[in-house]
């Protein structure tokens, strides 16, 4: 592993301290451990080709207004790229939903969010995300060599074997380079202690936006019977057969509260029962799921093994994107045994198929969603339904739909008939515009707990602090700030420069961890959280050096300077 230097910048005013160590080779004679502003590795040329020169790096991020840690961190790493390293790097704000479009449309060169492992599974990062034919692998990147890796550690029942992939599977993401990690987030929530017994509130993985919590949380007083909580965005997509209904967690929470898997992780991401009392594996590729009995939808019809069988055999017929990689690739039948027994005879053994199948994949009533696919026209591609007032979720899941304002206001009135049935009446998710509105409104009692908190959170910790009326509860979670590059395009189609790009972000995190995010957050070089302490590979390939160990690992792979400092693309290589 290559060993970490120590950061001195600032996100005012970027300078470095220190270097690298390693011997590098300049156009002056010398060893490369001068000033350690990364000049000294240069290779300068006079009379170079435009041809070469660098386009801009566009950093699709999104609104100072929105995230000011994350837009912070990004100015911070592009400013060093484009000051420091000659590369010339735009950051480009906007709206959150543009940001996902565009990154799925590969409308960008670097990106940066969180993202987290389904459930507390390393899997549903290592094929979804990374895997050449992974369904959310929208940085192009591709290895046989990883591909390998990654579907052999979804079959090996040994659990030594499979962390040893796992493993693996980290540190040649760590040499490649197609995320970097920014940090990985320590995160600070608020709630209403006025309201809510302190003593039942749960936090998890996922901080208060949890199943458990919103059963389980006990209202002190009438105020605290309806739930208004903010969302980092408003939900746009609800459709549970959509990507983006069980991606960004602004879709995805009403879409798990509304709805019941077979199983749920806990709050120690086990796999509990749900609306499967239990299961049981016959072999390596066959597992048996009993059914709680009396389960009922929303609209009162039962909920049996025939709606499990129909919704798994409709996305095995219809292939909906979200759900390629934990059903379309590894089941290969479902089957029904009465009305609450149901077998699952897999393509081959996936060990993950509890958390990340049975998991995931909600049940769907098959005579509503029948019904909507034939008076919609969109029975081959039923994602594309649009959930609406008129056409609303019907599932069984502890929460309901009531009424959706899209972009101001989501109402979930309590499911009571539902065996873990909320101790509150109502969840409401009602965003709004700035962090600044979202702290007024938690102190003002219109808010009542803070599902997200993107703003200062030392200003919300001295909230807490000075108001007997909030508490407040932390947590490490699963997930990771990161930019992924763009794996099909110059600049980043190329290693080095993608290897360059973690010497800088390496540099910097310090930095972003204790001015961008007011300290909440550790240093990170893989994608698996240290929550999840038996797959995180802490010795994870990473670049050090700053930017002079960036500088010589692009000097090294033929990239120049001219005199001005403007990067060139080495012979034979060109821009966009």
């Amino acid at each position: 592993m290559r060993k970490m230097g120590a950061a001195g910048a600032a996100i005012g005013s970027v300078s470095i301290a220190g270097c690298s160590g390693e011997q590098t080779t300049t156009t002056d004679g010398g060893d490369g451990s001068g000033g350690g502003d990364g000049s000294g590795a240069r290779v300068v040329e006079e009379d170079l080709p435009e041809e070469r020169m660098m386009d801009d790096v566009i950093h699709l991020a999104y609104t100072e207004q929105y995230n000011p840690g994350r837009y912070q961190a990004n100015r911070l790493v592009d400013q060093r790229l484009t000051d420091e390293m000659g590369i010339p790097t735009v950051t480009d704000p906007v709206e959150a939903t543009v940001v996902s479009s565009r990154e799925q449309a590969g409308e960008y060169d670097m990106v940066t969010y969180r993202w987290t492992a389904n459930n507390g599974e390393p899997d549903s990062i290592i094929v979804t995300r990374f895997a050449s034919d992974g369904s959310e692998n929208w940085t192009g990147f591709s290895s046989e060599e990883y591909d390998e890796i990654a579907y052999e550690q979804r079959q090996e029942t040994d659990r030594d074997a499979r962390q040893e992939l796992v493993h693996q599977a980290q540190d040649i993401i760590g040499e490649q380079r197609p995320e970097n990690q920014f940090l990985f987030n320590e995160y600070y929530y608020a709630f209403r202690s006025d309201r809510f017994e302190e003593d039942s509130v749960v936090v998890t993985d996922t901080g208060l936006r949890n199943i458990w919590n919103y059963t389980q949380i006990e209202p002190k007083n009438e105020e605290g019977n309806t739930i208004v909580t903010n969302n980092w965005d408003p939900s746009d997509q609800l459709n549970p057969l959509n990507a983006n209904a069980i991606g960004p967690s602004r879709n995805w929470v009403p879409t798990r509260f509304m709805h019941d898997m077979l199983i749920r992780t806990g709050p120690e991401l086990e796999a509990q029962p749900w609306a499967a009392t239990e299961w049981e594996w016959e072999d390596d590729t066959t597992v048996t799921f009993q059914l709680r009995e009396g389960m009922t939808f929303h609209d009162g019809e039962p909920v049996t093994a025939s709606d499990v069988v129909w919704t798994y055999q409709m996305m095995l017929d219809k292939e909906p994107p979200a759900y390629l990689n934990n059903v379309v690739q590894v089941v290969d039948s479902v089957e029904q045994d009465g009305d609450y027994t149901v077998t699952f005879t897999l393509e081959e053994a996936y060990v993950p198929f509890i958390k990340t199948t049975a998991g995931i994949v909600p049940i769907l009533p098959e005579h509503y969603w029948t019904q909507l696919m034939e008076e919609t026209g969109t029975t081959e591609q039923p994602w594309q339904i649009s959930i609406t007032d008129d056409r609303p979720v019907v599932g069984s899941g502890p929460f309901q739909w009531g009424t959706w304002d899209q972009g101001s206001r989501f109402e979930m009135p309590s499911f009571d008939d539902h065996f873990m049935a909320p101790n509150i009446d109502m969840r409401v998710q009602r965003p709004l515009s700035t962090t600044d509105a979202e702290y007024e409104a938690l102190l003002n009692g219109d808010y009542d707990l803070l599902d997200f908190w993107f703003g200062d959170t030392e200003q919300l910790a001295g909230a807490v602090e000075e108001n007997d009326f909030l508490g407040s509860v932390e947590t490490l979670g699963t997930g990771r700030q990161s930019a992924w590059v763009n794996c099909q395009r110059p600049p980043f189609d190329h290693v080095p420069m993608r290897q360059a790009f973690n010497a800088v972000v390496n540099d910097s995190q310090q930095t972003i961890i204790n001015e961008a995010f007011d300290g909440f957050g550790q240093e990170a070089h893989t994608f698996i959280n240290p929550s999840l302490t038996f797959w995180h590979n802490e010795d994870t390939t990473f670049f050090d050096g700053g930017i002079e160990g960036a500088t010589t690992i692009l000097a090294d792979a033929g990239y120049v300077w001219d005199s001005d400092g403007n990067i060139h693309y080495p012979e034979g290589m060109t821009g966009k």
